[in-house]
């Protein structure tokens, strides 16, 4: 019995280490220069990851993508689009648009 309730305490100690990260990430237009703010985010690994994308950039469509969680959306001028993953693995990872990839890149840093 006591292995049991020593377990569980284990496994309740561990799921409550991660948690859900809401982030919202705008992509704006400068002299020319369109990225996703904020260009690097921070979560640890484990947790939940909600983002809100916002395309403010005038040009129309514009793409978001983490390869390395199977992350993509492609987001209209004006509109919202939330995507979700869990970290999984910790490390330095990049964000970028896949429908322009000449634009400025971001980076995900997941801490172990």
């Amino acid at each position: 019995m006591k292995n049991v309730i020593l377990i569980a305490c284990l496994v309740f100690s561990f799921s409550a280490l991660a948690e859900k990260r809401a982030i919202t990430l705008v992509n704006y237009e400068t002299d020319g220069v369109k990225q996703w703010l904020p260009g690097t985010i921070i979560v640890k690994k484990g947790d939940d990851v909600e983002l809100t994308l916002i395309n403010n950039v005038p040009s129309g469509i514009h793409g978001f993508y983490i390869p390395d969680f199977d992350v993509r959306k492609d987001v209209a001028k004006g509109k919202k689009e939330v995507v979700t993953f869990k970290a999984t693995k910790d490390g330095l990872f990049s964000m970028k648009c896949h429908l322009h990839p000449a634009h400025v890149g971001g980076q995900l840093l997941v801490l172990p």
